[in-house]
């Protein structure tokens, strides 16, 4: 009888893997040794993948992880607190409402699972869950919170999105000795035709959500009642953006004042009128776009890949242009947000970075990012890995001149035949 757990590796190198995989592997292994990826964003390191993360006041962060736990974290000293809300799969997505809902003086999170349901809890204890959103019957893959009403928006595998109105006061909810059950107000399903994996709210009004996911297709929704939103001049039309410019899944969407954001698999964000539905700007890349943030007030929008590389976009004036690229995650990026004068990134590398956004735009060292204090560093890096690559390239060479395993047997058999002579 064997040991239990003897034939159970996390090695990923004992599974079977092409050469791309391996080199894919080694590649990302040797990134995040650098010493200037270790420090660059100043990174609070999760401890598992951060799928999903939210704002919480300016010290505070909540992570939606692929551990099945969403955690607070404190943003000054960069460490996750112990206690977490526990759920039944991986949580990928979270949100925080607004500091005018509290139960004794603490803010409240939400967390969305693929184990089809949203709790509620307080940030300063996520163990004490105090209501459960169910309704859902496949993975919650995205929620949304209204900025002034107690109203959650959930988005689903199972194609529907979801309209939740939690009570007023939720110190009744600190009340119960359990938590409490509570469904839909209204149910969206039939004009998605696949995942819902992302939301937005019109920044100005709040009266529009926005919806999208793996049909390729954007829809919108009153806010408050959950009715299609009509489209302007033909209340016969509902609004939406049909498939077709995006080829493929949309995985999030930020809105502005006049502008939808989009970000797809096809590779590419799109900047999207939102009155005439048409197309302002689309930007092009080589790989999956996972995340996208519009920073109006600079002029520019960040753009996170699948690869890890963050792009900042110049977009205000004439053809949009990269003006910077960021390259600190080495993993996908997971989520982009942006808070005053700073924006944050996470990413499937189980970190979660901090961007001044004046020192970003403004730097002059070059194409890419790197903070001076870091430059030094790089430098010295890259030196010693020129040193290392001469060595083994040395090494390489000596072994080039040994004999093979079958010259050696040549040799021997023809040494055996000179002692016979």
């Amino acid at each position: 009888m064997g040991i239990a757990g003897a034939n159970v590796s996390s090695d990923r190198r004992n599974f079977f893997m092409s050469s791309a995989q391996l080199d894919a592997l080694e590649k990302k292994e040797e990134l995040e040794c650098d010493p200037v990826r270790q420090k660059l964003g100043t990174p609070l390191r999760a401890g598992a993948r951060i799928l999903s993360f939210d704002l919480c006041g300016s010290d505070t962060v909540v992570l939606g992880l692929s551990s099945h736990q969403a955690k607070a974290a404190n943003l000054t000293t960069r460490e996750c607190t112990t206690a977490a809300a526990k759920h039944g799969g991986p949580v990928t997505a979270v949100a925080v409402l607004n500091e005018s809902y509290t139960v004794n003086g603490s803010r409240i999170a939400l967390s969305a699972s693929w184990d089809k349901i949203v709790k509620v809890w307080p940030v300063d204890n996520p163990q004490n869950t105090l209501a459960v959103l169910t309704g859902h019957s496949d993975f919650v893959k995205c929620v949304s919170v209204h900025p002034t009403l107690p109203i959650v928006y959930t988005g689903s595998a199972d194609k529907s999105i979801m309209f939740w109105r939690l009570p007023k006061s939720l110190e009744t909810l600190a009340q119960c000795t359990t938590p409490q059950e509570i469904s839909p107000f209204k149910t969206v399903k039939g004009q998605h035709t696949g995942q819902i994996y992302a939301m937005c709210l019109d920044p100005v009004s709040a009266q529009v959500l926005y919806s999208t996911g793996s049909d390729a297709s954007v829809r919108a929704w009153n806010a408050q009642t959950g009715a299609a939103i009509a489209t302007k001049g033909d209340e016969s039309s509902d609004w939406h953006i049909a498939r077709g410019q995006h080829k493929t899944n949309i995985f999030d969407c930020k809105a502005t004042e006049n502008t939808l954001w989009t970000a797809s698999a096809d590779n590419t964000a799109i900047g999207w009128d939102i009155e005439t539905r048409t197309t302002d700007i689309v930007l092009e890349h080589s790989t999956t776009v996972t995340a996208v943030l519009p920073i109006p007030q600079v002029g520019v929008v960040v753009t996170g890949v699948r690869d890890g590389a963050i792009y900042v976009w110049r977009v205000n004036s004439g053809v949009p242009k990269i003006i910077r690229e960021i390259n600190a995650h080495t993993d996908d990026v997971s989520c982009l947000r942006v808070a005053g004068r700073v924006f944050y990134s996470s990413g499937l590398d189980g970190t979660l970075r901090r961007w001044d956004i004046q020192s970003v735009v403004n730097f002059t060292g070059g194409f890419e990012y790197m903070p001076a204090e870091l430059l030094a560093l790089k430098d010295q890096n890259t030196s010693s890995k020129q040193g290392s690559d001469t060595l083994a390239k040395s090494s390489k060479s000596a072994n080039s001149s040994a004999l093979t395993e079958e010259e050696e047997r040549e040799l021997a058999e023809l040494m055996s035949d000179l002692d016979d002579m």
